[in-house]
């Protein structure tokens, strides 16, 4: 009698990239905002020889690499959709507060606000527009002033 295998080896041959779902989402994203091959590749943080050849599907790309481009892309397809910008400027407000354990009179300071201004906006309080919108750009602001992005 033949022996008996308890295993068995089978091999695909296939033309498919292990990143097909993101160069389909590169190319959604193309279409939707009309990116051109050097903007996606200044947005995706990519040069143009990786770019063309991720989406010709010669290239590889880091694992690190890989986690930026599918962020962006979750954010830029479908991530501003019904958002707050309010909302985020306060999450913002709010993780500079904490992490740098800042107090709102300091944060005020910096952000050349008036601390009860920044206080009410925090609280979601009526305040005015032009200083609403003075703590929304200057929290921006320093948000990446302090959180340099490499």
């Amino acid at each position: 009698m033949g022996e008996f295998r308890d295993s068995i080896e089978v091999s695909f041959v296939s033309n498919s990239s292990p990143f097909d779902y993101l160069i389909e989402d590169i190319q959604k994203l193309a279409e939707k905002f009309n990116f051109n091959h050097q903007q996606l590749s200044k947005i995706l943080d990519l040069s143009i020889n990786e770019l063309g050849n991720l989406l010709n599907r010669k290239g590889n790309i880091t694992k690190k690499q890989q986690e930026n481009i599918e962020n962006k892309l979750a954010m830029l397809n479908f991530g501003f959709e019904g958002f707050d910008a309010k909302e985020r400027v306060t999450l913002i407000l709010n993780d500079l507060l904490s992490n740098y354990r800042l107090t709102t009179e300091t944060l005020s300071k910096i952000i050349n606000v008036k601390e009860k201004e920044l206080i009410d906006f925090n609280e979601k309080q009526i305040i005015d527009t032009n200083v609403e919108m003075k703590i929304c750009v200057n929290v921006i602001m320093l948000h990446f002033v302090l959180h340099p992005s490499k």
